[in-house]
């Protein structure tokens, strides 16, 4: 027998999404991306595990733990819009397979830069060649608008300076990968296995109903 995805290794595990046998292989390298792993998967649980310690440990040495402790301020105060955002990146990366860490880099200094410049008082969306680039800024920014210009959202609600704060977390999390991976859509992958379905396909699959 061999693995039902590249036909080549021995299989030795099994996938609930394929419902079949495939290589260990195959399962680090497409699970989340190009398998919708169910979340109870072992397989998946604990490579996100092993993961998320590996870059972790690996920012620490690099950067030191005040980097991580700054960020778990950041999400403690709003964990919505982190996963808001990162529901934005994966978006991006599953709509179009072609886009890098640099693109989602500079989509974030667009935002940056534009949040910048309304922190001096002046409304100006600041743009750049890459379409793809411009796209996933302005869905960056239409996020952002929702926590911090909408009053309903009640203690929700974040101000600006949070808002520039978080986008330069994300910043300095996406340098990171491009600094330290060679895959040149390394960032865009990890963040795409924590959402491998469209929001809808999984309120179908749960049978939830998501309102916009």
């Amino acid at each position: 027998m061999k693995c039902v995805i590249c036909d080549k290794r021995k299989p030795k595990r099994y996938c609930p999404a394929k419902r079949a046998s495939i290589c260990p292989v195959c399962c680090g390298e497409k699970r989340g991306v190009e398998i919708n792993c169910p979340p109870d998967c072992r397989y998946f649980v604990e490579g996100q595990k092993q993961h998320h310690k590996k870059i972790m440990q690996q920012r620490i040495r690099k950067e030191g733990a005040g980097s991580y402790v700054r960020r778990a301020e950041l999400y403690k105060h709003n964990p919505e819009i982190f996963a808001r955002l990162e529901m934005v990146f994966a978006a991006a990366y599953r709509s179009n397979r072609a886009i890098k860490n640099e693109d989602l880099v500079s989509a974030l200094e667009l935002a940056g830069k534009t949040l910048e410049t309304e922190g001096k008082g002046l409304i100006y969306q600041h743009r750049s060649e890459s379409s793809s680039a411009n796209e996933i800024s302005d869905n960056i920014l239409a996020v952002i608008s929702q926590y911090k210009d909408t009053a309903e959202i009640g203690e929700n609600r974040v101000t600006l300076d949070y808002a520039t704060a978080v986008i330069e977390e994300f910043l300095n999390e996406a340098n990171f990968y491009m600094e330290n991976y060679s895959n040149p859509s390394s960032y865009l992958i990890h963040i795409l296995r924590y959402y491998p379905e469209e929001p809808q396909e999984r309120a179908e699959k749960s049978g939830l109903i998501i309102t916009p």
